[in-house]
């Protein structure tokens, strides 16, 4: 061979190196390690910030991926990016939240999956569809709350199946009817409080774990319980959360007649309004195990298929023949409907009924009110009677016209009877308005013996700013012919007031003693103390009537002394003086 092949041959073996390592440079990703381990090609991504799986050399088998920022995954995640020879996958702790159901579609060669520590909340059925050769699937950690049927696809080889320490609540009987391979389950620390018979009664499985779990230990649990400790699946500690008389003890220490439901019972509805006479009927719904005696109750007596002459109570018991128990969440199969049927009912059925359920292991009651509303009569609307209203109306109407009419008689009789007065002249009445005087200073005794009065001019005592004594009162004396009345009371004192308006109606007169208006007659004098000071006495000038100025009549003793004595007597025979008053 000469130095050409040679060197031909050199050239071939370089490029198959070269070729063969490039999976070792992890396509130039600077977080990624690849290397042999274990006889397998491994690529390590560890928390590389990675948010999609990284496009690798197809040779890769086993995958890293743990600590990435990935959230979700596609369709075809991995065969998309030709990652088709994996057998190990690594996606824990990559806050996945949602997982396309084909996004593993293609991996048929995929052994061991790992997606534990992520968001995961539901999976679908269709999730792990084409991982024939999966052996181990591990979802611990996950909020998962339920697994519906058929949670899995068909995988023949799944060995072992981890989902602890998620939020499980509730596993179908059938969720892992495709998983006829399982040898292992770990269930520990969620929170299943009851586990079907069937749901785990697999043909090669070997390991169950229980523990940690919230388990209510009655009849629910009562099959699962018994076919779990003669399964043999393992030596760990099952304890019972509840019942109370329970709690805390050991499934190993619990035999079948422990595991019992008391009774429960419940009516629908609680209240019926119904009429008398009417055909209605209502239920009590009764759960226990073993199964309760029913009996109804009315006015603390118990009632029984009767039938008289107005009503008929029938009572009948309705097993639920269609019970679902791989669907209910309450795996009894004692429950009943226990109905009541009542034809014609009378007020005697009504009130409060109760139900009761009895067995060995404890009662319950429930109740119901059966109301009738009190009946009715019916009366039909007349038209108002008018006559009544009619009658009171006219009554009071009456009456109050009586009070009126005897009120107005009663006035007419008190009031003081005045004759009409006549008219008088402009003159006339201007003298009638001449301003009075009285004298603020004259004793009682002075004003009853001598009535001497003097007359001024109203616009005398207006003008006198500092002698004005009080505010003027009007004050009107009317009196009959012929007469004239006494002094008012007032004059017996020192009067309150000042000036004082009087008009005097008399009438007749003689010529010895002509009367006010003729003008022989004096008016009243101006007072001595109103005034600065006085020009005239009390026997001064006076004014007449008629307005001139003459002197009284000083030749008249005898009438003015008649006159200071008796008041009654006629006004023509008084003395000019008096006749002012």
């Amino acid at each position: 061979m000469d130095m050409r092949e040679w060197t031909s041959w050199l050239v071939f073996l370089l490029i198959i190196s070269q070729t063969g390592s490039d999976w070792l440079t992890c396509a130039k990703i600077a977080e990624c390690h690849c290397k042999w381990s274990s006889g397998k090609k491994t690529a390590s991504c560890v928390s590389a910030g990675l948010k999609q799986p990284p496009k690798l050399a197809s040779e890769i088998q086993v995958l890293d991926l743990h600590g990435n920022l990935f959230k979700t995954l596609g369709a075809d995640a991995f065969s998309s990016i030709d990652l088709l020879n994996l057998q190990r996958l690594n996606l824990s702790s990559t806050f996945l939240k949602s997982l396309h159901p084909n996004a593993f579609r293609e991996l048929t060669i995929v052994i061991e999956l790992d997606l534990s520590q992520n968001e995961l909340r539901q999976l679908s059925p269709d999730t792990f569809r084409g991982m024939d050769r999966l052996r181990l699937l591990i979802l611990n950690e996950n909020p998962i709350s339920h697994l519906v049927a058929e949670q899995f696809p068909p995988l023949r080889y799944l060995k072992k199946l981890e989902i602890s320490r998620c939020k499980l609540r509730y596993i179908h009987p059938f969720a892992f009817v495709n998983l006829q391979a399982l040898e292992t389950v770990h269930l520990q620390q969620n929170f299943l409080s009851f586990l079907h018979e069937d749901t785990l009664n697999l043909p090669i499985l070997k390991t169950l774990k229980l523990s940690d779990n919230p388990w209510y230990c009655d009849c629910r649990l009562r099959e699962f319980h018994e076919w779990f400790l003669n399964s043999n699946l393992g030596n760990e500690e099952v304890y019972c959360d509840g019942p109370d008389r329970i709690a805390g003890v050991s499934w190993k220490n619990l035999k079948r007649k422990d595991l019992f439901c008391p009774p429960s019972a419940y009516t629908t509805p609680t209240v019926i309004r119904t009429e008398s006479g009417a055909d209605i009927s209502f239920g009590c719904f009764v759960l226990g195990d073993p199964r309760p005696k029913v009996s109804w109750f009315l006015h603390h007596s118990e009632v029984q298929n009767c039938s008289d002459k107005t009503s008929e109570v029938t009572i009948t018991e309705y097993p639920i023949a269609d019970y679902d128990e791989y669907n209910s969440d309450f795996l009894n199969r004692s429950a009943k409907w226990v109905n009541v049927t009542i034809s014609n009912v009378t007020s005697e059925l009504s009130g409060e009924w109760k139900c009761r359920a009895e067995s060995s292991v404890g009662e319950a009651s429930a109740f119901l009110t059966l109301f009738l509303p009190k009946a009715r009569t019916a009366t039909a609307r007349v038209a108002p009677n008018y006559s009544t209203f009619l009658l009171i109306a006219g009554s009071l109407l009456t009456m109050t016209m009586a009070g009126f009419i005897s009120a107005c008689i009663c006035w007419k009789t008190r009031r003081r009877r005045v004759p009409p007065s006549r008219s008088f002249t402009d003159q006339e009445k201007k003298l009638l308005d001449t301003s009075l005087a009285v004298s603020c200073d004259r004793t009682s005794g002075d004003l009853g013996s001598s009535y001497g009065f003097e007359m001024l001019d109203r616009s005398m005592s207006m003008e006198s700013d500092d002698a004005r004594c009080l505010e003027p009162v009007q004050i009107t004396i009317e009196g009959p012919p012929g007469s004239f009345p006494p002094p008012p009371a007032e004059f017996a004192i020192p009067a309150p007031y000042g000036n004082i308006y009087i008009s005097v109606q008399v009438s007749g007169h003689n010529d010895e003693y002509p009367d006010l208006l003729g003008g022989g007659s004096t008016l009243p004098r101006r007072s001595r103390t109103c005034f600065l000071k006085s020009a005239y006495d009390n026997m001064g000038p006076r004014i007449t009537a008629a307005g001139s100025s003459t002197w009284s009549l000083p030749g008249a003793k005898v009438e003015n002394k008649r006159i200071e004595t008796d008041l009654t007597v006629p006004l023509s025979t008084f003395s000019t003086e008096f006749t002012a008053l």
